[in-house]
């Protein structure tokens, strides 16, 4: 068995919260979906009239990170993860939030949140989105 494929599945990433970098960690349950982290820069055009054949670029800006999450909807409760996801939607607050993959990749960054409930058919879970829109740039810590 190939090792470095060790972690080939999503299945154990949680996303957690706190109301301060250092505070007591929660996480919210249901997690389907988790987003790209990051995006391709913005190209700027280096070209000049010295080429002759291909155009030639660096690389700019990358583009501001949104990042959505799917969940499945629990039925409403007290501790339901849509109850909680509202809640901290309600607050208008900024939290801090942990994206931990089961091969132990981290994401954190600070942002609100957003919510809405996804459309589906016959025979379909009920889910919802959170939206995030990190307000600093998105750290990555590599566990190794």
């Amino acid at each position: 068995m190939n090792e470095a494929l060790e972690f080939s599945t999503y299945n154990g990433t949680k996303l957690e919260y706190a109301e301060t970098k250092t505070g007591a960690k929660k996480i919210i349950k249901g997690l389907v979906t988790v987003p790209d982290i990051g995006g391709e820069p913005d190209s700027i055009d280096t070209t000049s009239l010295d080429n002759t054949k291909y155009k030639t670029e660096i690389y700019g800006l990358q583009p501001a990170v949104k990042l959505p999450y799917e969940f499945n909807l629990e039925s409403p409760s007290a501790t339901a993860n849509i109850k909680i996801a509202s809640d901290l939607e309600d607050s208008g607050k900024t939290y801090f939030w942990w994206l931990t993959f089961p091969n132990g990749v981290e994401v954190s960054y600070r942002s609100k949140v957003k919510t809405s409930i996804k459309g589906g058919s016959t025979g379909d879970l009920i889910k919802f989105s959170m939206y995030h829109a990190p307000i600093a740039e998105v750290e990555r810590k590599l566990t190794v």
